[in-house]
């Protein structure tokens, strides 16, 4: 499979069709190849960016949009996974799949729960510690905290058992 390896502009091309002018950029890669001279045999190509991760497949090649700097490798057009963009980087002529496990969102999504839990409390806590707080304040604090433990007790290990508890205002 063939690479296109640090692409640059080095031909800029301003033409009129039908009364608008069209602006054409010329890419050559790192070895001098021109772009459009390197894709004739492609079947499909991936771009990557600097990370790896794909940001953009083409099928047809003729469609890929190319970027200075961003590297193309050509692929075969079976074996791109369905979900390509942004999930998978691609290195040696391979698809690695970088999307959180299920575990890993669990966590984050109990990480998001406690920090809204702790927005909820603060206010009800003050008042608590200045020793003003309301009947309704002071349950709902109790309610509130009662949840907080709950999302600290969670196993996110085990992501599809997981039965989230309810907050205290949406009950």
């Amino acid at each position: 499979m063939d690479t296109f390896i640090n692409p640059v502009i080095y031909k800029h091309e301003h033409v009129e069709v039908n009364g608008v002018i069209r602006t054409g950029l010329y890419f050559q890669d790192e070895n001098g190849r021109d772009w459009y001279e390197t894709l004739t045999d492609w079947k499909g190509a991936v771009s990557l960016d600097s990370d790896g991760i794909v940001v953009a497949y083409e099928q047809d090649v003729s469609y890929m949009g190319v970027e200075e700097g961003r590297n193309i490798y050509e692929v075969d057009p079976l074996s791109v996974p369905v979900d390509v963009l942004g999930n998978y980087k691609y290195a040696d002529g391979v698809f690695y799949d970088i999307r959180p496990d299920a575990a890993t969102l669990a966590e984050q999504k109990r990480k998001v729960l406690l920090e809204e839990a702790n927005v909820a409390m603060a206010p009800l806590q003050d008042a608590s510690d200045l020793g003003i707080e309301t009947d309704e304040e002071r349950m709902l604090l109790y309610e509130w905290k009662k949840y907080r433990v709950s999302l600290n007790r969670l196993t996110v290990s085990n992501a599809a058992q997981i039965v989230w508890p309810v907050p205290p205002a949406s009950r």
